[in-house]
């Protein structure tokens, strides 16, 4: 098969916009995101024929480019390479940008706020939560040099994954405005708001697995395939359990915590990989 078809069975099947859109409503379901069953199709559909958000719907569907650019198990695209990282990263941020514009539009003082607050806490828990991956991806595979590294990266990305996925007391504040940054859309745009911060929530969960954790080894690519499933569903459950046991951090209190606890805690795992390269 040639290059530029597996690339577009990539981009389009697996693991690009089929696969991703399948794993988001296995992500909605267990762990309860609010996205309103028919949501993306009704979205979709409405914005296509001009009752909508064109950057809504980009915004929406844009993570499933940067899934096709991870090396998940099976996949048809060649080695993983780091420079793909920086897409999947630049993907991603332009997909969270392209979502918060019409909430900081909004006429409503009120939706602009809750918008506001979204995207300081996506912000401080992306930047952490990059860090931690982007190390843990340098300090290549988990050997025992490099397991002080890994560990302390992993647990920063921990650390960092509910603000960056807007789980608990990081999600949205909707006591703000009616409807949170969604209050004064049309139901074709709060349609795809939900759902497109729904996708974003399931790429960066799947971020943890495919990148983060090592693969069985010597195990068939299907079982791995299977293994990054679990693990996201499993972390789809916590973000279930902390958006019903927890109330909604002040901004500054979220702030503090990325950038005081999970930041430097990634920090400190690229200290370990130079040591573990120099003196181990």
């Amino acid at each position: 098969m040639s290059e530029p078809i597996e690339h577009l069975l990539a981009l389009l099947a697996f693991p690009g916009l089929l696969a991703t859109i399948v794993l988001t409503l296995l992500v909605v379901l267990v762990g309860q995101l609010p996205a309103p069953g028919g949501g993306l199709t009704r979205g979709i559909a409405r914005t296509l024929a001009g009752d909508g958000s064109p950057l809504l719907l980009a915004a929406a569907l844009a993570p499933a480019a940067a899934a096709a650019l991870l090396p998940w198990p099976g996949s048809p695209l060649d080695g993983w390479r780091l420079d793909r990282l920086w897409l999947v990263w630049a993907i991603l941020e332009l997909s969270h940008a392209l979502a918060l514009l019409p909430g900081l539009q909004s006429p409503s003082p009120s939706s602009m706020r809750a918008a506001m607050r979204e995207a300081q806490m996506g912000a401080a828990g992306r930047v952490a939560f990059w860090v931690a991956i982007g190390i843990t991806v340098w300090a290549g595979p988990w050997t025992w040099p490099s397991l002080p590294a890994h560990i302390l990266a992993l647990l920063a990305a921990a650390l960092a994954l509910p603000a960056a996925a807007a789980w608990g007391p990081f999600a949205p504040e909707r006591s703000i405005a009616p409807g949170g940054p969604e209050g004064d859309m049309g139901r074709a745009a709060a349609d795809l708001a939900q759902w497109g911060r729904a996708v974003r929530t399931t790429v960066i969960a799947s971020l943890v697995p495919v990148l983060a954790l090592p693969p069985i080894p010597d195990a068939h690519w299907d079982i791995n395939l299977a293994l990054a499933v679990v693990i996201t569903l499993i972390l789809a459950t916590i973000g279930r359990v902390m958006n019903g046991n927890s109330v909604r951090r002040p901004t500054l209190d979220g702030l503090r915590w990325c950038y005081t606890r999970a930041l430097p805690l990634a920090l400190l795992a690229g200290v370990a990989v130079v040591l573990g390269n120099r003196w181990l």
